[in-house]
Formats: C-alpha cells, sequence, structure tokens
C-alpha cells in the first residue's frame, strides 16, 4: 500500500507543478494579449486558453492543497466539538467529499466522452475541449484518494509542503 500512495504522491506533486505553470501561461498570454492590443493586435482565442489554463490550473491544484491539508477548516463546528467529536466530524467530512469528488469524477468523465463522440472545439482556436473534463476527472480521482489516505491515516498531512 505504500508503494502505491508514493507513486500516487508524485503524480499529485507532477499535476501541481502543472497547475503552476497553468498560472504562469495565464498571466504570460494575458499580458501579451494586452500590450498587444495597444497596436491593435490581439491573440485569436485568448480568452479561450486563458479559460482552459484557469480549469487546469484550479483541477489540478485541488489534489495537492489537500494532501498538504492546506485547506481552511471549519473552525467554527471544530471549536465547538472535543476530541472525539472532532474526529467524527472529520470523518463525515472527509466521507461526504468522497461521495462528491466520485459523482464528480465519475460525471465530467462521461461529458469528456461526449465532447469526444460530438467532437466540440473551442469557437475561436478550433482546439478540442474533450480533454479538460478529462483533466478535472482524473483530478478528482486523485482527490478520493487522498481524502481515503486521510481516513486512513488521521490527522497526518500526505504530502509535507
Amino acid at each position: 500500500m505504500s508503494r502505491f500512495f508514493s507513486f500516487i504522491e508524485k503524480l499529485i506533486i507532477v499535476f501541481a507543478y502543472i497547475a503552476g505553470v497553468s498560472i504562469l501561461a495565464m498571466i504570460g498570454l494575458t499580458v501579451i494579449d494586452v500590450v498587444l492590443r495597444i497596436f491593435n493586435v490581439g491573440i485569436t482565442g485568448a480568452y479561450d486558453m486563458v479559460r482552459a489554463l484557469g480549469v487546469i490550473a484550479v483541477a489540478c491544484a485541488l489534489p495537492y492543497v489537500t494532501a498538504v491539508k492546506g485547506h481552511i477548516a471549519i473552525e467554527y463546528f471544530y471549536h465547538k466539538c472535543n476530541k472525539v467529536g472532532r474526529i467524527l466530524l472529520d470523518t463525515f467530512f472527509r466521507v461526504s467529499s468522497v461521495v462528491i469528488f466520485g459523482i464528480l469524477s465519475f460525471e465530467t468523465f462521461k461529458y469528456g466522452l461526449t465532447l469526444l463522440k460530438t467532437g466540440e472545439v473551442f469557437a475561436t482556436i478550433g482546439l478540442p475541449v474533450f480533454w479538460i473534463p478529462f483533466v478535472i476527472s482524473l483530478n478528482s480521482f486523485l482527490m478520493i484518494l487522498v481524502f481515503a489516505y486521510h481516513l486512513i491515516h488521521p490527522g497526518k498531512e500526505y504530502i509535507k509542503p
């Protein structure tokens, strides 16, 4: 089991780097587009590319942020509970998150297949869009694995920041 979680950890880190590169690409693309518009020239499809990069950045960053326990906990509820209550509340949130991300992973995968079959593309640049739901689906599945790790190892972060 340790090898499996070690592989998933490496995969999560790779996706975190992809998220970072996506953010840098969004910044660069936006800056270049704005500068070019001063000269009445723009980048065709810049809006669509920035949207796609934004989705990639968010989807790829979520597993890493969850693995390092970087999310803000619902402190109000935690402070109102004793130790047993906190454990039960944490378990409830993690199990419900597994269910939610399981549904998200499944449905976005199905949607990606639909987009692949219909040949949907970005209107301005003609780039296929089926891969975007697949990225979301894969990272949602990684989120499930992170929540499973946290359920097995309570109080411990999956990855050290």
